[in-house]
């Protein structure tokens, strides 16, 4: 997961799924998964950033609840740390 500041007042989400991941049918799922994921987590948190997802193949065989648990712990992170507006992160 990637994140950097914007200039809108909103955030803003993208998802990039590879065809290595697997069929389109397996990506598929997982882009609904993570959409919902980001859905249920971004209004919790007003950071201004815009977000990709760069989906792998080992999150293939992750849950709704895992991809919430490790979206979460990335924007806590993001929100506590200093100088988080200036600089680049990803996890």
């Amino acid at each position: 997961m990637y994140a950097r500041p914007n200039e809108i007042k909103c955030n803003r989400f993208g998802l990039s799924v590879s065809k290595k991941v697997g069929i389109a049918v397996t990506r598929n799922r997982l882009k609904r998964l993570l959409r919902e994921a980001m859905r249920k987590l971004l209004h919790e948190f007003p950071l201004k950033y815009d977000f990709v997802i760069v989906a792998r193949k080992t999150s293939v065989e992750g849950s709704l609840d895992e991809f919430m648990r490790d979206i979460k712990r990335f924007l806590l992170r993001l929100m506590y740390e200093k100088n988080s507006d200036s600089v680049h992160k990803a996890v």
